[in-house]
């Protein structure tokens, strides 16, 4: 039995190769430094979470914020969930690279869908604007990129997720500060 998240993975997987006729050949480049994902480091993301969320403010390094999106996708969704990990890269002047390693076999011709944007915040929620998102050497363009950037900020927009101020990243790090 799949579960939300699951569907909402495959969906979007599918969303990404179902537009391949809005694509153009290339690739979307990851940024050249590792980002190693650990339990440890998941654990270090999610106590800076919860300091966070008593101080107002928080900041996450890269391998913080990766394996703890990872973890926390392992731990809810269940061995049948198709993501083997989530990667983050943070840079200057709020450019985010989101890489999505799919278990074997999950999509012809690569296991990666890469998404590449600028992150802010809009209205009190963290939003995304995707630049370049594509999957196995095909970069979207076109409607079916704004259709993924709206279909990832409907999710942020959840109001359990509370009110964001501002979002600031830096070389390696992401700081998420809290509105009351």
């Amino acid at each position: 039995m799949l579960n939300r998240r699951t569907w909402i993975v495959a969906l979007v997987a599918l969303l990404l190769m179902a537009s391949l006729g809005a694509c153009a050949a290339g690739d979307v480049a990851a940024p050249d430094r590792e980002v190693p994902i650990s339990i440890d480091a998941a654990l270090a993301g999610q106590n800076a979470g919860l300091a966070g969320l008593m101080s107002g403010s928080v900041t996450w390094t890269e391998d913080q914020f990766s394996s703890f999106l990872t973890e926390l996708l392992r731990q809810n969704t269940g061995p049948n969930q198709p993501v083997d990990a989530i990667t983050a890269w943070f840079d200057p002047g709020n450019m985010v690279h989101l890489r999505v390693a799919l278990k074997e076999g999950v999509l012809l011709g690569g296991n990666n869908i890469d998404l590449s944007g600028t992150v802010g915040v809009v209205d009190g929620k963290v939003q995304v604007n995707l630049t370049d998102p594509g999957a196995n050497g095909m970069m979207i363009s076109g409607p079916m990129m704004q259709f993924v950037s709206d279909y990832i900020n409907s999710f942020l927009a959840n109001p359990a997720y509370g009110v964001a101020a501002s979002v600031e990243t830096g070389d390696g790090s992401i700081t998420i500060s809290l509105g009351m």
